[in-house]
């Protein structure tokens, strides 16, 4: 079925790595998209190094983890007669690290490359950006706001971009996997441009207003989303996510990344920063990227009062004496922090220009697929 040779044959589809992995990932265009991940990995930690973050070990298992993760199942295991969860985002410990290496004398600025865990719904298969076992750059900074956050998320992708937009594997690349593009609702390209600075940012509110109005004028674009996606496109709601569909269509429609910020409350976590005089509405963004790519980072200010973290976890049905570590360190030690997580098999994808997140890792763990 596979050949040893620089460009594929067929390229591989889900069901193959249960098969025959080797045969697949030993192809010498797959491992030069391994090499890329490589190189993306080292520059953004030259460029978050440069800005003074510290780099920490990732936490792996806990108590608790982010119950914000859109319909995905969490992992839970028995820990010496305690149940503890997988991470599938360590975005409570973010604040931990930042907060206490401020207060060490540090500059509270730090990050880590976390390994996530999500069980997540079997329909994410067909978004191509989804996948069970995944590297999230993690990252928080004291006494910040989502607005310098945001600032740290383009300087981020911008140093990136431009640092790959001189290797010149990544057309050897683009050329294997453009027969496969357009049937998954992606651009092709000729080149790595690096991006107009600032980004474009809009309110949830304005995105949800652009989408309607869009959809009215080109009402045959739901088929489209149909057929892509394998189901119904769902309901636009000024209070809930921006579905998975409507953010590859926002991201289809731009040429270039941009914001969306300003999210409702019920449609995010406990710990994201409710605005002091905008109620209902958390100070909070995503990041997407062009071309059909969907979102690349997800990040907000921290709520850090003791009583508005517990009122939000009571509305949202969370058990308090699960996050009892955690209430306790609000309670002595909070402090304003800000943040983001950015995926990186998503940047890969970005860069390498494939139709699927599962090629950018050699065993990847893809919903519903029994594979190595």
């Amino acid at each position: 079925m596979y050949y040893q040779t620089k460009k594929l044959l067929k390229m591989p589809e889900p069901k193959d790595y249960a098969e025959d992995i080797f045969m697949i990932i030993s192809q010498p265009i797959m491992q030069k998209i391994y090499k890329i991940y490589n190189e993306v990995s080292y520059y953004i930690r030259e460029f978050l190094d440069s800005e003074g973050f510290q780099e920490y070990k990732a936490i792996i298992i806990g108590p608790v983890t982010d119950p914000g993760i859109r319909g995905a199942k969490q992992i839970s295991f028995d820990y010496y007669g305690r149940e503890y969860k997988v991470m599938s985002s360590a975005i409570l410990y973010k604040q931990l690290l930042s907060i206490a290496n401020k207060k060490s004398g540090g500059k509270g600025k730090i990050y880590f490359f976390a390994n996530n865990l999500r069980l997540e719904p079997l329909e994410t298969a067909n978004t191509d950006r989804h996948l069970v076992e995944f590297i999230q750059v993690d990252l928080e900074i004291y006494n910040a706001d989502h607005h310098e956050a945001m600032e740290v998320a383009e300087s981020l992708l911008c140093y990136v971009i431009e640092k790959m937009s001189k290797n010149e594997e990544l057309k050897e690349i683009w050329e294997c996997f453009k027969p496969y593009l357009a049937s998954r609702g992606l651009k092709d390209r000729k080149e790595l441009k690096t991006f107009s600075r600032p980004f474009k940012r809009y309110t949830h509110k304005e995105v949800i207003n652009y989408l309607k109005d869009y959809i009215n004028k080109n009402p045959e674009i739901l088929n489209t989303i149909k057929n892509l996606f394998g189901y119904e496109p769902k309901e636009l709601s000024y209070n809930a996510e921006i579905p998975w569909e409507y953010e590859w269509l926002l991201s289809y429609l731009h040429d270039e990344p941009f914001f969306i910020h300003d999210y409702p409350r019920g449609s995010r976590g406990f710990y994201d920063r409710e605005y002091p005089d905008k109620n209902g509405i958390l100070m909070d963004f995503d990041l997407l990227y062009p071309e059909g790519y969907g979102e690349a980072a997800s990040g907000a200010a921290r709520e850090y009062e003791h009583a508005k973290v517990v009122k939000r976890m009571k509305e949202t049905g969370e058990r308090l004496d699960k996050y009892a570590w955690y209430l306790d360190f609000l309670k002595k030690y909070g402090a304003p922090t800000a943040g983001f997580g950015i995926g990186l098999e998503r940047l890969v994808r970005y860069i390498c220009c494939l139709p699927s997140i599962y090629l950018s890792v050699p065993t990847p763990k893809i919903p519903g697929i029994h594979s190595p």
